[in-house]
């Protein structure tokens, strides 16, 4: 019984081990549909396992902007931008192409991107990082994890491409029902062992 009880206990544990999903959001075709809440005026892109929600004139999947000549997603500037995984859930934020852009007005000067991000159980993490040319930069996200979204805004208008993140899978009822059986078995086991003195 105490072998079965045990096995029980260790595949529990396998089950619930969180398994993740990684996606990198390229914005490249096949383009994904944008919806558009009519009443709420909420733009909604959804690429993989994220999306990416904003006001319907905030942001702008268009070819040709991206990193390396591939396509990528522009955001207008004062217009904030939230990247969320797409059936709820935690994720973290690996790394991010970015740079600035000129929609024909010139660059604007001293330009920042704020990258705002909510944890999970509370508390935040924000990084400010400079859009000083047209030249993409990469930037590698460090301890961006547990997150339920992460918003991006600027003063200037910019283009985002190769969002890196990774979802955290959450465990499947089955799993969950599998956990609660071995813990009643490893709870009876204690009580019967208790009962007869050992």
């Amino acid at each position: 019984m105490k072998k079965l009880l045990c096995r029980l206990a260790c595949l529990a544990a396998f089950c619930l081990a969180t398994s993740t999903q990684a996606a990198l959001l390229t914005f490249d075709p096949p383009v994904e549909v944008i919806e558009i809440n009519n009443v709420t005026d909420v733009a909604t892109y959804r690429e993989g396992a994220f999306r990416i929600t904003g006001d319907a004139t905030s942001y702008l999947p268009l070819f040709g902007v991206g990193a390396v000549g591939s396509d990528g997603l522009l955001v207008f500037a004062d217009m904030p931008i939230t990247l969320m995984a797409a059936g709820g859930g935690l994720f973290s934020l690996l790394g991010q192409d970015y740079a600035a852009t000129d929609l024909g007005f010139g660059l604007v000067p001293n330009a920042t991107l704020m990258v705002s991000g909510l944890v999970n159980g509370g508390g935040s993490l924000q990084l400010t990082l400079l859009l000083d040319d047209l030249g993409f930069s990469s930037f590698s996200f460090q301890g961006w994890s547990k997150l339920t979204q992460v918003s991006f805004a600027a003063n200037a208008d910019f283009v985002l491409d190769n969002i890196n993140a990774v979802q955290q899978a959450i465990p499947e009822p089955a799993s969950l029902a599998l956990v609660s059986v071995a813990l009643a078995g490893l709870a009876l086991a204690r009580r019967r062992k208790r009962a007869f003195g050992q």
